[in-house]
């Protein structure tokens, strides 16, 4: 056979004889390793430096060796590497070494790993839980979330199936693309719920499913208040809402208009011994001045004109429960005395009674106003605002709450659809890039009636930008208009500057250069 026909062929090719010598190497192997007839074989491969396979052969162990991901000692390329004995009427003669440059595939390899590791990290770095799960409701992958939630007992959940670790087979999962709050039964919380959203994959062979725990409370037999959240903030409010809950200890709830106060009064309200006990609310600013002491601790029959019976307060209305202070900044300083006297001496009187009643309340307050502000400015006592605030919890305004924005739009939806008998899916893309994007300076509240109207006009399956109201539609309009007047500005000062460093400073030359009148540059200098 003609030797010459292999060196054609993209592979190097290296015949190595038993005294370590190369005996015959193609033109594509000679230009590789830079190597000829006659030279040393040693350390041709990262492999040979520490396990030379003519000594495997020596001890006739004849096997071929395959191997991948082989460095070259003489440049940074990696080989697919083969490696066959070659005999004669039974004698060992030598190798024939065959390699072939692998470098893009070992770099397509690592991507593919470094690929791997960054999606890990993406899908651990959420609040979701997140599994994977095949046609068979098998778990396939998941993120760390899913395995605390699920059962942070085990080392990995991989092959479990969903009925023995969420409790609900493949069948009753929501349905594709609509989340949905249902109970399930884990091994590591037992029976909780879940707000949860089902995708196909793309191979339709499996689903990725995410869900987070919905914290919520009993507010009363028929109704139920919920808290709906992934927000790391606001979920660390909840988490000391939680702790502080089943104490006696007063708390000051501080967050701007809308942002729920009240439900979050109600959630510690739920979770305390006194669940059992009256909520009762007394809104400070939506009473006048002088009937608010009144609503407060009662008044005796005579007291004044119009007192026609005794009629208690809402501190003996409260008793054995909790007394809800909303707007608490709009109480006047006359009556913030008689609340302090309340809550150092557990203690009060009826309007035009002479007898002290004793109370056994606690006092959860909340207002939208900086009570240290008003304490600097001589309109809140001092001493009244630290005894209200034992406990201190700020709720967070959602703007800082974007990812809360579609589970509340979701919850919302479905709230509103069953009130109005609308069969509305959804929202579309669009409309929901506009109302991500809103900053809503009344909150959740503002959320609530947007949905609530576009669930009103909406005649299609999906609320579309149209549904929404103008000032939701102009507030990107009017973000970009904002940055663009910001960016023309600066433009224009540097223009100003360029030119004037170009007069050395003569204003009436750089104005002519400039096109405008020179008291019009001198405004502009100055501004």
């Amino acid at each position: 056979m003609d030797l010459k026909v292999l060196d054609y062929l993209t592979e190097g090719i290296i015949f190595i004889t038993p005294d370590k010598k190369i005996g015959y190497i193609n033109k594509t192997a000679s230009k590789t390793i830079k190597k000829q007839i006659g030279d040393d074989c040693f350390g041709l491969f990262s492999t040979c430096k520490t396990n030379c396979p003519l000594e495997k052969y020596k001890d006739k162990e004849f096997e071929t060796i395959n191997q991948f991901d082989v460095s070259l000692s003489c440049c940074e390329k990696t080989v697919c590497h083969t490696i066959t004995p070659i005999f004669e009427n039974g004698k060992f003669i030598g190798l024939i070494e065959e390699f072939k440059d692998s470098s893009k595939i070992t770099k397509y390899i690592n991507e593919l790993k470094e690929q791997k590791e960054f999606t890990e990290a993406i899908l651990d770095s959420v609040i979701d839980a997140i599994i994977v799960i095949d046609g068979e409701g098998n778990i396939i992958h998941y993120n760390e979330v899913a395995k605390r939630i699920l059962c942070k007992e085990i080392d990995t959940i991989e092959g479990f199936n969903i009925e023995i670790l969420l409790g609900i087979s493949i069948n009753q999962l929501p349905e594709e693309g609509e989340r949905e709050d249902i109970d399930i039964e884990t091994p590591a919380y037992g029976k909780i719920k879940v707000s949860m959203l089902t995708t196909s994959l793309k191979n339709k062979k499996g689903k990725l499913i995410s869900f987070y725990i919905l914290p919520e409370c009993m507010i009363n037999k028929e109704a139920k208040s919920r808290i709906i959240t992934k927000n790391t903030k606001f979920m660390s409010v909840l988490e000391m809402a939680k702790t502080v809950a089943d104490t006696t200890a007063n708390v000051l709830i501080e967050g701007e208009t809308g942002t729920g106060k009240n439900v979050l009064a109600k959630y510690i309200h739920m979770l305390s011994s006194r669940r059992d006990k009256p909520f009762i609310k007394l809104n400070c600013a939506a009473i006048p001045e002088t009937l608010l002491e009144s609503e407060l601790f009662g008044y005796m029959k005579g007291a004044f004109t119009g007192a026609f019976k005794d009629k208690p307060g809402k501190v003996e209305l409260a008793d054995g429960g909790t007394l809800f202070l909303d707007e608490i900044g709009d109480m006047p300083l006359y009556l913030q005395s008689k609340l302090l006297h309340l809550i150092q001496e557990k203690e009060f009187e009826r309007i035009g009674d002479i007898k002290t009643r004793k109370a056994n309340i606690r006092i959860i307050s909340a207002t939208n106003k900086n009570l240290k502000e008003l304490v600097k400015k001589g309109l809140f006592r001092e001493d009244l605002y630290y005894r209200l605030k034992v406990i201190h919890l700020v709720v967070p305004p959602l703007r800082e709450r974007k990812e809360d924005i579609p589970l509340l739009v979701n919850y919302f939806l479905k709230k509103f659809s069953e009130e109005y008998n609308k069969k509305v899916k959804g929202v579309s893309p669009k409309a929901m890039k506009l109302l991500l994007d809103y900053d809503y300076p009344g909150n959740i509240r503002e959320l609530e009636n947007i949905i609530e109207r576009a669930i009103i006009i909406c005649d299609k399956k999906y609320i579309e930008i149209d549904h929404l109201p103008e000032e939701v539609k102009n507030f990107a309009k009017n973000e970009v208009l904002k940055e663009n007047s910001y960016l023309n500005y600066n433009e224009e000062a540097e223009r100003i500057r360029e030119v004037l460093k170009q007069t050395k400073g003569n204003k009436s030359l750089a104005a002519k250069l400039l096109g405008i009148h020179r008291t019009t540059l001198w405004r502009k200098i100055k501004e």
